[in-house]
C-alpha cells in the first residue's frame, strides 16, 4: 500500500519542475475560475500542490488558503509566493479532508485534479458544502480516467495502475467517468452553474451551494 503523503512529498520537487499538460485547457478554465473571483472573497484551495493556481489567484481575492497533504508541496509553495511578494495567502500541511476542520466559512472552495485522488467523495463533499457561505461556490477539475472520452487508454489504465500501487509507483486513484463527477455534485445539494470537459478526460464544474 502506498503512503500517498509520502508519494507526493517524494514527487514534490520533480512535480516542480515538470512543465505543465495541455497548457491552454489550463488557462481556459482558470480565466473561468477568474470570472467567478471578487476582491471581496475567502477562497479556499484543496490540493494547492506547489502553488502555481494560488499565485495566479490569490492577488484577485481578499483571502487565500491552500492546503496540501504533502508537506514538500506545501514548502515549495510558500517559497515561490515569498519570492513572488503574494501577500493574502496562506500555505497548510493539510489533507482535504482536514482541510474541512480549519473551522473556518468560505466563500469559494476549489479542488483541481484532486477528487479522483480522495477516498470518501461523498463524505468529502459534504463537509466542504457545509463549510461554505450560503451562496458560495465549489468549483472543481476531475481527470476521469475510466470514461470513454479516454478511449483505448482507459483500459491500459484499468491494467497497469494496480501493478503500479502495489511497487509504490503510483497512489491509489478512483477511476471514475464524466457522469459520475456531475452525479456526486448534485447529490452533495449543490447546484451546478457552468461545466465543460477541459480536456475531454477532465470534468470542470462550477456549483452553488443554495442560498
Amino acid at each position: 500500500m502506498v503512503d500517498s503523503k509520502k508519494f507526493w512529498d517524494k514527487m514534490a520537487p520533480k512535480y516542480a519542475e515538470s512543465p505543465m499538460r495541455s497548457v491552454d485547457d489550463y488557462e481556459h478554465t482558470l480565466a473561468i475560475t477568474q470570472s467567478y473571483l471578487t476582491p471581496q472573497m475567502r477562497v479556499l484551495e484543496m490540493g494547492c500542490g506547489t502553488g502555481t493556481t494560488a499565485l495566479r489567484l490569490a492577488p484577485l481575492v481578499a483571502a487565500y488558503v491552500g492546503t496540501d497533504q504533502s508537506s514538500e508541496m506545501i514548502r515549495i509553495a510558500g517559497e515561490k509566493a515569498a519570492e513572488a511578494g503574494l501577500e493574502g495567502a496562506s500555505f497548510h500541511t493539510l489533507s482535504a479532508q482536514e482541510s474541512t476542520q480549519l473551522g473556518e466559512t468560505f466563500d469559494v472552495v476549489m479542488g483541481f485534479n484532486l477528487f479522483h485522488l480522495t477516498p470518501d467523495r461523498d463524505a468529502l463533499l459534504a463537509d466542504i458544502y457545509a463549510m461554505l457561505a450560503p451562496g458560495g461556490l465549489f468549483i472543481s477539475k476531475t481527470p476521469c480516467l475510466a470514461d470513454k472520452a479516454f478511449g483505448w487508454k482507459r483500459f491500459l489504465v484499468q491494467a497497469v495502475l494496480p501493478v503500479l500501487k502495489r511497487i509504490g509507483k503510483a497512489p491509489a486513484v478512483g477511476l471514475m467517468q464524466l457522469a459520475e463527477v456531475d452525479q456526486m455534485i448534485a447529490a452533495a445539494g449543490f447546484e451546478t452553474v457552468e461545466a465543460g470537459n477541459f480536456p475531454a478526460i477532465s470534468r470542470y464544474v462550477v456549483a452553488r451551494k443554495a442560498v
